[in-house]
């Protein structure tokens, strides 16, 4: 159920509330304009943009991890929302997005009217 590109670069959690699911998902470094997110084919998609600048530094580095470029992560919601269903926000590093629960509820019985 779960689609991801560089994972670790993402960490996340799902909070489920009786009405909706919290994703929380960690972004250090990114700015909120570096930060889309888009609904496509069943999945909620986030990427960001990270870009390291080049600073002037005294020395020679000798070792680099911090990650600079663009990186995605995918969750599958299923078809039935739609982008203006879902609410978000991004502060201290934190995009937090809240998605509602689909009521899978189908009649028990039913009858179909012919004319």
């Amino acid at each position: 159920m779960l689609v991801s590109r560089k994972p670790s670069l993402m960490k996340s959690d799902v909070i489920e509330k009786n009405d909706s699911y919290i994703l929380e998902v960690d972004l250090p470094g990114c700015e909120k304009e570096d930060i889309k997110t888009y609904l496509e084919d069943g999945y909620l998609v986030i990427t960001a943009e990270l870009n390291k600048k080049s600073e002037e530094k005294e020395g020679r580095l000798i070792r680099s991890e911090r990650y600079s470029g663009k990186y995605s992560r995918s969750f599958y919601i299923g078809k039935k929302l739609h982008q203006d269903d879902i609410t978000g926000s991004f502060k201290n590093g934190v995009l937090k997005l809240n998605i509602p629960k689909v009521s899978k509820h189908v009649p028990e019985k039913g009858t179909i009217e012919i004319n």
